[in-house]
């Protein structure tokens, strides 16, 4: 699916807010009427639906037809997460662009605050809020802080180590970004934690900022994609749909982008080598060296991941930025 052109003489959005979406029907209204509420008015809300079967689509369509800066696109058929993200990517158009779930929304200052940092702040190539989590009833469930400001530094190397070593929810994946920065980038990989690693390469590319106001909603159900379980093949065709086949490993998979995107990227020699220490540090830190192990188990047991996640949440809690 190619991006659609404006008609002539219509200004080019500023800023893209991609919303992928499947059977988004009980929280999608909340999501789109978020952004249209928006005090910066020069955006685009591309939607991208992955062939859903709910009322999603007349819902989509109902907006477009009123605002003209709502650009739906229905696939086919369902390509799986990762696919459908990387589309809403595709088919957008802003200088900057960030991914919105459709069972978040965004405070009405989310886009003019953000796009004024990144505006001033040419070193860095995303922006992000500290986080409000909330229950489906809109009720307040706590505040969450990922940490991102860590990665508010000069070094690429310390960058690098803030988003790869701390153990940390992965929101700041929903921030606004430079469009630069994204081209030629891994986007959204066909993989659990693939979002880990498209933060990682982004801190390589330049600073990473964190606003201190919660201007960012997320919604906490049982049913969010972040929280969904089942076997490795099972989450592995649900982020793409062509792997159903295929066989995951998710720990390693994540490794092996750290290390291309520190083979690759414009680093100094010194820098490279600085973020190849931080990768050899990764192996003893939040049990990697332990998952890398279950991913292998996984192959002839497909239930050992979950019940390596339950034994460790049992034993130490809920990994920070998660409610459930």
């Amino acid at each position: 699916m190619t991006p659609v052109s404006p008609p002539r003489g219509t200004q080019m959005p500023h800023v893209s807010v991609g919303l992928p979406v499947f059977n988004g029907e009980n929280f999608i209204r909340d999501a789109i009427a978020s952004v249209l509420a928006q005090t910066f008015t020069s955006f685009e809300l591309v939607i991208q639906d992955n062939a859903s079967t709910d009322r999603t689509p007349e819902i989509c369509a109902e907006f477009a037809a009123r605002d003209p800066r709502v650009r739906y696109f229905r696939n086919p058929s369902n390509l799986g997460l990762a696919p459908n993200y990387n589309l809403a990517f595709q088919n957008s158009r802003g200088r900057y662009f960030k991914w919105l779930a459709h069972d978040d929304y965004l405070e009405p200052g989310y886009l003019a605050a953000t796009v004024r940092a990144l505006d001033e702040r040419p070193d860095a190539v995303m922006c992000n809020t500290l986080v409000r989590y909330i229950r489906g009833d809109r009720s307040t469930i706590g505040y969450y802080n990922s940490g991102l400001a860590h990665a508010d530094v000069a070094s690429p190397a310390a960058r690098f180590a803030a988003m790869v070593l701390p153990s940390h929810s992965c929101v700041d994946f929903f921030g606004l970004l430079r469009r630069e920065a994204m081209e030629d980038s891994l986007l959204h990989g066909s993989y659990h934690s693939a979002d880990r690693a498209f933060l990682a390469q982004m801190a390589l590319r330049g600073r990473l900022i964190q606003l201190p106001q919660p201007l960012s909603v997320m919604r906490e159900h049982g049913d969010r994609y972040t929280r969904r379980k089942g076997t490795p093949a099972e989450i592995l065709s649900w982020h793409d749909a062509s792997l159903r086949s295929h066989i995951a490993l998710p720990t390693w998979k994540l490794y092996a982008d750290y290390l291309a995107m520190v083979h690759m990227e414009r680093l100094s020699i010194a820098a490279r080598m600085r973020c190849y220490g931080v990768l050899a540090e990764w192996w003893a830190r939040n049990w990697n060296a332990a998952r890398a192990v279950v991913d292998l188990v996984a192959i002839v047991m497909p239930g050992a991941q979950q019940l390596a996640w339950r034994v460790k949440t049992r034993l130490f809690g809920a990994a920070p930025g998660h409610f459930l």
